[in-house]
This record gives C-alpha cells, sequence and structure tokens, in this order.
C-alpha cells in the first residue's frame, strides 16, 4: 500500500468495501475495542483484522523508556506518532522529568477540523499533576501543511512566556502532520 494512501484507502485495504460504511475514522477505529466494533457493524473476521492491526501499532511506539531524554524533535515524534493519522486538531504536551525524559504524553485538548482553543492553565495543568519539569507542546495539522499560523506562532509565544513564569520550560513546540512536522525550536522560534 502505498504512503500516499489516504484513511479510507488504507481501512478498506485491511476490511474491504465495509471501510466506506463506517462512520468513525482510522484512528477511533484502532482506539476501539471487540464490542464498539460489533456495535458499528463489523464482521468478526473485519474485526480481528482491526484489533490486530491496533495492536501491531501500539507495540510499534516506543515506550516511555527514562534512558532516552529528547534531545530534539526527532526522539519527540518517537512519541507522537499516533497523533498523524488524527482528523481532528489534537493539542498534546509530552511532560518531561528533569533529564528530559518523558513522563507521559497528555491530550489537553481537541478542537474543530482547523483549530483547537486552549488556555495555559490547561496546558500546564498535567505538567504539575506529574511534576514535570518541562513539557514538549505537539498539536496536528490534518490538512497537512505543516507550517505555523499566526496563530500558532503567538499561542507558542504565549505557552513559552507562562513556562517562563510557572517555571515549567516548554522545550518545543512540534506542529505534525501525516508526512513531516514543523518544529518551533528547530527553526528558532523558541
Amino acid at each position: 500500500m502505498p504512503a500516499a494512501a489516504d484513511d479510507r484507502q488504507l481501512l478498506e485495504a485491511l476490511i474491504g468495501r465495509a471501510a466506506r460504511l463506517l462512520p468513525l475514522g482510522l484512528a477511533q477505529l484502532l482506539e476501539a475495542d471487540d464490542g464498539e466494533l460489533t456495535t458499528v457493524g463489523l464482521s468478526r473476521s473485519a474485526r480481528r483484522r482491526l484489533l490486530a492491526c491496533a495492536e501491531v501499532a501500539r507495540r510499534y511506539q516506543p515506550s516511555t523508556n527514562p534512558s532516552n531524554p529528547i534531545t530534539g524533535p526527532s526522539q519527540a515524534m518517537a512519541h507522537l506518532g499516533r497523533m498523524r493519522a488524527l482528523d481532528q486538531e489534537t493539542l498534546a504536551v509530552l511532560l518531561l522529568d528533569v533529564r528530559l525524559s518523558p513522563i507521559s504524553l497528555e491530550i489537553v485538548a481537541m478542537g474543530a477540523v482547523a483549530h483547537v482553543s486552549v488556555e495555559a492553565r490547561e496546558v500546564f495543568a498535567p505538567a504539575f499533576a506529574l511534576r514535570a519539569s518541562s513539557l514538549l507542546l505537539a498539536h496536528n495539522h490534518p490538512s497537512g501543511d505543516a507550517e505555523p499560523s499566526p496563530q500558532d506562532v503567538e499561542f507558542t509565544r504565549a505557552m513559552v512566556e507562562a513556562g517562563r513564569v510557572l517555571r515549567v520550560e516548554v522545550v518545543d513546540h512540534l506542529i505534525v502532520t501525516p508526512r513531516s512536522y514543523y518544529s518551533f525550536r528547530r527553526s528558532g522560534r523558541i
């Protein structure tokens, strides 16, 4: 299957024409359990294929290993891979300890197809709850364009400033698309 295939084409390759009738997107289907897949009308064999695919995807995702600090965007992307498939704009924070090792990936907000709205308290609450020393912001652009919008630039500036005040460093902000990503730090904007 070519990398250019969209979610529906991938689903059709897995479960056939039934994919065209499903009310759920790829990410929702991969997170569903057998009961939910039965409810949407999938056959037993289609459910087994989807559940196996979801398990392969989960096992492929790297674990949060304290010996693997986040030293750049490529290491962070290893923890953010699932965001590539989301069809709704989503903001997440990758919480880091004092050695920049991942503690947890937390979804902070989900928005409409084109934008997500969130305040600093929502971004930093998980950091305080899990005693993170720093965090990495990440959100997806379902459109496929990794370039930051003026709102993305302003949001990043505001979160970096809030992090300074709260003493939780924002080490980067990544914009994730199905094929690429944009790093504010690598681009000199943090």
